[in-house]
């Protein structure tokens, strides 16, 4: 790959307004990493990043801005993401969807001050790194990360569970003055009602917009007469469930076909809401049917289910910044502050290919980061080539002179 020697003038104005009070060449070391980050299609390590930067630019530079403390890698992420929120343009309805999610980054050094091993059920397959979580804008085709928060182990003093944290993010994201109903959701891991009722408080408060929720729950939900959700899913006869399809974010492709019952329950702790039993096949046994609850009562079994697939956004933001952006691969360890720094600077050279290239994503149209990356490389690439023929051209000039 051609080393970067040259930062263009289109690069250097997208940080030209970002926040903070820099100390040394920190701000230009921070521009040098977020680029290396975006363009590099390798592993991204300091130690290989530095290699395609300036000579002046080394690994150890790039260890000594993370270990700074004076700056905050949660400030830069929500300038960031208000000024890619501002970039693109708003839904018709005025309806900006927020969506949780947690996931891990794997480790292999047993210093790191947050790893830690673990599974999310015993279904699943045991891991040992980082674990974070994650809070997404998301409406029409766009995805937008605007928070994250580590989840440290257990056994750590300063330790929050997964669902704190969420809520946390929640109340400190401000929505843009369009959004006139925000919906938070999750899967049943963020279903709770401690998340449910903080929607509702943030929905008395907020004099501008609604806000509302639609989350996937767990069958051990009781109503308020105290009959469980349980008894509902087993004993519910087949004929109640109704066929419907679900059409794709996505123009063009197939659409999904699924079987729904909805029914208007007073739950426990939370109130009214609407209970959506889904299955993919009208025989399906209990064990495969998902419940989703949301407060939006006025909606059909069928409106929340197109609510509800938005949520697989998320997964594709996951897969990208780990994919594409080689999130968590810094080598950083022995401060919690370098580790959270090193997981923000993925999410930050996530939002700079979003606003580089908003030109490439259409409403309606399925893009990829990958997409953004190829379409940015070629053109920091000829930029650099233009900018070793201009020197040469120059070196020659004044020879010949």
């Amino acid at each position: 790959m051609l080393v970067l020697t040259h930062m263009p003038r289109f690069v250097y104005a997208l940080f030209r307004s970002m926040p903070g009070v820099w100390k040394s060449r920190h701000r230009l070391l921070l521009c040098w990493l977020i680029l290396l980050q975006a363009v590099y299609p390798g592993r991204k390590t300091l130690k290989e990043l530095s290699r395609w930067a300036p000579s002046g630019i080394t690994d150890w530079r790039f260890r000594r801005l993370l270990k700074a403390g004076y700056w905050s890698i949660h400030l830069l992420l929500t300038w960031w993401a208000q000024e890619v929120l501002a970039g693109f343009p708003p839904p018709e309805d005025g309806v900006l969807y927020l969506w949780g999610d947690g996931s891990e980054a794997p480790k292999r050094g047993k210093k790191n001050p947050v790893a830690q091993k673990g599974r999310k059920s015993k279904h699943h397959p045991w891991f040992f790194g980082i674990r974070f979580g994650l809070l997404m804008a998301q409406w029409d085709v766009y995805r937008i990360p605007v928070a994250f928060r580590l989840i440290l182990p257990k056994t750590h003093p300063n330790y929050r569970n997964e669902n704190t944290l969420f809520r946390e993010m929640v109340r400190e994201f401000t929505p843009p003055t369009w959004a006139k109903l925000v919906i938070v959701g999750g899967d049943a891991a963020y279903g709770s009602k401690e998340n449910m009722k903080m929607v509702q408080r943030r929905d008395q408060m907020d004099l501008h917009r609604q806000w509302a929720f639609v989350f996937a729950i767990a069958r051990t939900w009781k109503t308020e007469d105290g009959h469980s959700l349980k008894d509902l899913v087993n004993h519910l006869p087949y004929k109640h469930y109704q066929r419907t399809w679900i059409p794709h974010l996505v123009k063009g492709k197939r659409r999904k076909t699924f079987w729904t019952y909805g029914k208007h329950l007073s739950l426990r702790h939370i109130g009214d809401a609407t209970v959506v039993l889904s299955k993919k096949g009208r025989n399906f046994g209990p064990k495969n049917t998902k419940l989703i609850v949301t407060n939006l009562t006025e909606l059909t079994p069928r409106q929340i289910l197109l609510i509800y697939q938005r949520r697989w956004s998320i997964e594709l933001l996951m897969w990208e910044l780990k994919s594409a952006l080689g999130l968590g691969q810094h080598q950083v360890t022995r401060q919690e502050e370098r580790v959270e720094k090193s997981i923000g600077i993925a999410l930050l050279a996530y939002l700079f290919l979003l606003r580089a290239c908003p030109h490439l994503i259409q409403p309606g149209q399925a893009w990829s980061i990958f997409q953004l990356q190829q379409e940015f490389r070629l053109k920091a690439f000829t930029h650099q080539v233009e900018h070793n023929v201009e020197l040469k051209m120059k070196k020659q000039y004044r020879i010949a002179s």
